[in-house]
């Protein structure tokens, strides 16, 4: 009987530790997004915004990753002078900068992380 109960104790254990590592892993990983969810949800659904998707889904980039992980990276449309750098939350394009509201570029990161 003892034999039986230790071993239970020795499996509650065990899960205990896999559960903590798989809620530790979950919590960090919702910290990489939190950027993008920034947005209100009413944004995405501007007109204006809604042609930045679909540049997003429809252009070619290329996305260089420094830390995928977070989404940081230097992109390039085939329609854009020059590489810039993104993540999730800002982006070093004209228009970015122009009304702090997602561009193409950030949503383009965000359909490659399956965010949208």
């Amino acid at each position: 009987m003892k034999i039986i109960i230790g071993a239970v104790a020795v499996f509650l254990a065990v899960w205990a530790w896999k559960i903590r590592i798989y809620l530790k892993w979950q919590k960090k990983a919702k910290a990489n997004v939190a950027p993008f969810y920034r947005f209100p949800e009413r944004i995405h659904q501007l007109p204006a915004q809604k042609e930045k998707l679909r540049q997003a889904k429809e252009e070619s980039f290329i996305v260089h990753f420094q830390d995928e992980e977070k989404g940081l990276a230097r992109i390039k449309a085939e329609s854009d002078p020059e590489e810039v750098w993104c993540n999730l939350g800002m982006c070093q394009c004209s228009t970015y900068k122009a009304d702090h509201r997602p561009c193409k570029h950030i949503y383009k990161i965000a359909l490659m992380k399956g965010l949208i």
